[in-house]
């Protein structure tokens, strides 16, 4: 009987599914099998490693990895898969199968006989120690080992543009996998504040970003800008002001590219409110759409370890102040007398892109903001 790996691919929503299915076929995953409209069962050459890399892949909600056997009478199927689940199973483990297609039930009381009789298991449909997948289609089974969470959400692009404001930290990340989330093809935008941040931070965030990208946006860009020296000392009036510059810089960038909103992910601090201020403020003057939502510290996306290990590494500090500022009376005026609506217009109209393509993608986008930076520095700092 025949036995070859294969995966099960499940995206959000149909319209994905297509987009999805090529991709695999580039990671080596062909033959597909539609399971309804957001399912498709795929005969692959390494399924958990299609699992891991279609893990970023925007749509993509869950893979499961496993094997296939078949084709053959439910009777064939069941000693086939006994025989595969012997070598992972103890005598006395408490299992449960989960059966799906024409059929299940026969072919559940097959299986279920084998392994009682070869490795004396018990079924344990409220408690059970380990539970198996198990879909019958073409003929065989499709036995699960395994699965990935993907990102899942609407296919890429989908619904426009968006950039999301990212400074290196998890935060920034679930922001950038917001806006892919919501169909959009999203640009990270990292600022540089003067010489206030270590340049291991600025290497630390472009970095991230530029793996991000190169995972869930394949040929996108990393957007990057230097702010001079004489915006800082206004940028430790408060956090909010703060807010309102990266909102000011972002929203002109947006809007010259024609977006549709900008992202942002921000820590539940106390203060919280008067950061939304901020970027409400900006909103306002920039008629661009901004997302604004709480980081709470989990993935909202796979990871990997080079990845994890730039986000969690270091303490992203860059020039905020150390305690939030509340909001004062006439943030219009009070924003317009600082002289920061100036400098953002300067720094949005300055911006560094860079491609996030290829194997080095993550040192190709460094380098490039680094030979960027030169010129940007003396054209900024040299304004002051």
């Amino acid at each position: 009987m025949g036995r070859d790996e294969r995966l099960l691919l499940e995206v959000e929503h149909p319209t994905g599914l297509a987009s999805a299915v090529a991709r695999a076929a580039i990671l080596g995953c062909g033959e597909p099998r539609a399971l309804g409209d957001t399912r498709v069962l795929l005969k692959c050459v390494n399924s958990l490693g299609a699992a891991n890399a279609l893990s970023w892949t925007p749509g993509v909600s869950l893979l499961s990895y496993g094997e296939f056997v078949g084709p053959g009478s439910f009777r064939e199927l069941s000693r086939a898969l006994a025989e595969i689940l012997s070598g992972i199973l103890e005598d006395g483990d408490r299992i449960w199968m989960e059966i799906y297609g024409d059929g299940s039930t026969e072919f559940q009381d097959y299986l279920a006989g084998e392994l009682v009789s070869t490795v004396h298991v018990e079924l344990d449909h409220d408690r059970p120690r380990k539970l198996f997948t198990i879909f019958l289609v073409e003929g065989g089974a499709f036995l699960s080992h395994g699965y990935r969470r993907g990102i899942g959400g609407l296919p890429l692009g989908s619904e426009g543009s968006a950039l999301s404001l990212f400074s290196g930290s998890r935060c920034g990340a679930e922001a950038l996998v917001a806006a892919v989330r919501g169909g959009f093809r999203a640009r990270p935008l990292f600022l540089e504040m003067g010489n206030e941040a270590p340049p291991e931070n600025t290497r630390r965030a472009l970095m991230a970003a530029a793996i991000m990208v190169q995972k869930i946006s394949p040929g996108g860009e990393v957007l990057a800008g230097y702010v001079p020296k004489r915006a800082i000392d206004a940028l430790k009036g408060g956090e909010w002001i703060y807010h309102r510059f990266l909102a000011e810089v972002a929203g002109l960038v947006a809007r010259k590219a024609g977006d549709r909103a900008i992202f942002v992910g921000v820590s539940p601090e106390p203060g919280y409110a008067d950061v939304i201020d901020a970027y409400t403020c900006a909103q306002r003057s920039l008629g661009v759409a901004f997302s604004v939502h709480q980081c709470d510290g989990s993935p909202m996306m796979p990871f990997d370890e080079e990845l994890e290990s730039l986000i969690d590494e270091h303490k992203w500090r860059l020039a905020r102040p150390p305690h939030l500022g509340s909001a004062p009376a006439g943030l219009d005026e009070l924003w317009r007398a600082s002289g920061l609506p100036d400098i953002a217009a300067e720094v949005a109209g300055s911006m560094a892109s860079m491609k996030a393509e290829g194997e080095l993608a993550r040192h190709e986008v460094l380098d490039g903001y680094l030979r960027a930076r030169l010129h940007l520095k003396d054209l900024l700092d040299g304004g002051g």
